[in-house]
């Protein structure tokens, strides 16, 4: 294989990439495929033993892992990672839910809610005034459990260690 150079092969295999993008229904995203399927070509050109089979199939497999692999990274990070607009979300956290807060309630937790951010603020009114569960609240929010329980970790941690004075 090493008779060809890497541009030679990459005119001869360019197809197959186009193919597996189109098989894998990834054409909106075309250009980031179509580098990661030339990297994997340059793999599979550099590391292509003859003697274990044809460079074709060789090529094929190693452009389709990669492909595949990058798609369960993108997956994985998408389930892990949800988008806010912060303003929109406090907007929303404020009409959705304060209003389901008494007054008195409410300003007895103030001095503990002043020291969350928004979303510990969203989980202590939504866990402990509400008793929901991790998995209402984040299908509620569209965001994955694990992000709901770092919220969880996070107002718990500054929880513990505020320190009102008596009376407050």
């Amino acid at each position: 294989m090493h008779s060809q150079s890497f541009e030679q092969v990459l005119c001869d295999f360019e197809g197959l990439i186009k193919n597996q993008i189109k098989k894998l229904r990834l054409t909106s995203y075309f250009d980031e495929y179509y580098q990661v399927g030339v990297v994997a070509l340059w793999e599979a050109y550099r590391n292509f033993d003859p003697e274990r089979g044809s460079f074709a199939a060789f090529a094929l497999h190693t452009v389709r892992g990669h492909m595949l692999t990058m798609l369960r990274k993108e997956k994985r990070f998408g389930d892990h990672h949800v988008l806010h607009d912060e303003q929109q979300t406090t907007a929303y956290i404020d009409e959705q839910h304060s209003y389901h807060l008494d007054s008195s309630l409410f300003s007895s937790l103030t001095p503990y809610l002043s020291h969350l951010t928004e979303r510990e603020q969203l989980w202590v009114v939504e866990a402990i005034i509400h008793d929901k569960k991790l998995g209402e609240i984040a299908r509620e929010y569209g965001v994955s459990t694990n992000t709901v329980s770092s919220w969880r970790k996070q107002a718990i941690r500054k929880l513990r260690a505020v320190h009102l004075p008596v009376g407050v």
